[in-house]
């Protein structure tokens, strides 16, 4: 069993950010899993990945989204499976990888932000602006 970190990361991570995002009032991601059969009732989505490579002047779809899904019945039952663990100790998990367009994935979503910077004292950073 593979162990990784969940944190955005490229070939070289020139920029680095951050991110949010509102789930959609309709069908969000967890909606999706469970439409589509990838996802029960006793299950929870964890983790959400997006992946965007070899863009050379031009987007061209798909997109690789990957869903961290752990056995549980809410989020009070697994953020408390989580924050039990021991330092250092991997979150078992069930990862589920899906190509799809990126409207599709952002469709997932009622609003989604992300910063980037190559500053590292740039992030979470106030700025004045005129």
């Amino acid at each position: 069993m593979a162990v990784e970190a969940f944190r955005a990361a490229t070939q070289y991570s020139d920029m680095k950010g951050s991110s949010a995002a509102d789930r959609a009032d309709g069908i969000g991601p967890e909606d999706w899993l469970r439409q589509n059969g990838h996802m029960s009732q006793d299950e929870f989505l964890v983790g959400t990945e997006l992946y965007v490579g070899e863009n050379h002047g031009a987007h061209v779809d798909p997109v690789d989204v990957t869903f961290l899904i752990v056995e549980a019945s809410g989020r009070d039952s697994v953020a408390d499976r989580i924050s039990g663990l021991s330092q250092g100790e991997p979150v078992e998990v069930k990862r589920l990888h899906v190509e799809m367009g990126l409207v599709d994935f952002f469709a997932l979503f009622k609003r989604f932000n992300v910063t980037l910077t190559s500053l590292e004292g740039m992030q979470g950073r106030d700025y004045r602006y005129t």
